[in-house]
């Protein structure tokens, strides 16, 4: 049996849930994404430094400028895979293609295209046949990047403001505080999820770019984008990744290919206990959770739910924990 919960924690968790039914409904996920990205690092960087022995004040400046150099640094790792992906991947898959044929041929399967002129061609016809469709998603293109650009400039801002006294008596400021613990814990969560995420990634990432370079793989540069970029989303970035980097194998020998595959099974192997010993077993969320949160958060909020769902699902399960009980 669980004690009573305060009138004003309970108005918190509704405008919560509310606020989250507004982020989907009104498509503003991306928005509430960047801004959590860049509050985690300039809040993380804020007290690694005070930790240091480096004063408050400047200590919230230099976090700033930490978070304007990350910043740029990522904004150019993206445009640098977008830019490689355009070069690069119709290069790959005119290469592969006639080595799916014949392996296709041997099992009695039929592939769409044999070339990259005739998947062009197919990409194409879908764009015509689906004109409203990509007319619509171009727009919500342009929109999302505006999201993210008000959701860091309103990180910076909120990171800036001074933090307000607690007054209690007074109904409002209960309120707030309620409402201040519910975005803080979210916030903790996140930053474990994500925090982990990226790390997971980029250790990925340097032990992928080994391989490939010792194994003679091609395309390496666009692979080990792919595999840091990817890497940021839980489990389906792994799996689109793995399927680069197989492809990649074929179009030297089916060997190579195999090899990579084999590789890649079991560097995701280790990552499960490296990931343990990173977050420690704080995130101890079953992977059949986190794939119907994946595919929830997609369907509500797209790409960015596919991110946002890890961490909303630690918060609800920490928000759990916390309710008071009887013994």
């Amino acid at each position: 049996m669980t004690a009573p919960i305060p009138g004003t924690r309970l108005a918190s968790y509704a405008i919560f849930a509310l606020a989250l039914v507004a982020v989907a409904r009104f498509g503003l996920a991306p928005c509430v994404l960047a801004g959590l990205v860049s509050y985690m690092i300039m809040d993380l960087t804020e007290r690694r430094l005070i930790l240091n022995g480096v004063r408050p004040r400047f200590a919230k400046w230099g976090a700033l400028a930490v978070f304007a150099i990350l910043a740029t640094a990522l904004g150019w790792i993206f445009v640098a895979f977008v830019r490689v992906g355009v070069s690069r991947l119709p290069v790959l898959i005119d290469t592969v293609l006639p080595r799916l044929t014949t392996l296709s041929f041997n099992f009695g399967l039929e592939l769409p295209v044999d070339n990259a002129l005739e998947l062009r061609d197919l990409v194409v016809t879908e764009i015509k046949e689906n004109f409203s469709s990509v007319s619509k998603t171009s727009g919500l293109l342009t929109r999302g990047f505006f999201q993210v650009a008000v959701g860091m400039f309103a990180a910076a801002l909120r990171f800036l403001t001074p933090a307000r006294p607690e007054h209690e008596g007074h109904l409002y400021d209960s309120l707030r505080h309620e409402i201040n613990a519910r975005v803080a814990l979210f916030v903790r969560s996140f930053e474990l999820v994500v925090g982990a995420q990226v790390t997971i990634s980029t250790l990925n990432a340097v032990l992928t770019a080994i391989f490939l370079h010792a194994m003679g793989f091609p395309f390496k540069t666009f692979l080990i984008l792919t595999t840091f970029v990817c890497g940021m989303v839980p489990i389906v970035g792994n799996v689109i990744s793995n399927i680069a980097i197989v492809t990649a194998g074929l179009t030297i020998s089916v060997q190579l290919a195999t090899v990579g595959l084999i590789y890649l099974v079991v560097i995701h192997k280790l990552e499960y206990l490296l990931n343990s010993r990173i977050i420690g077993g704080s995130i101890d969320t079953p992977m059949w959770m986190t794939l119907i949160g994946i595919v929830a958060g997609e369907a509500m909020m797209g790409v960015p739910g596919v991110l946002l769902a890890p961490a909303l699902l630690h918060y609800a399960r920490a928000e759990l924990r916390a309710l008071p009980s009887k013994a």
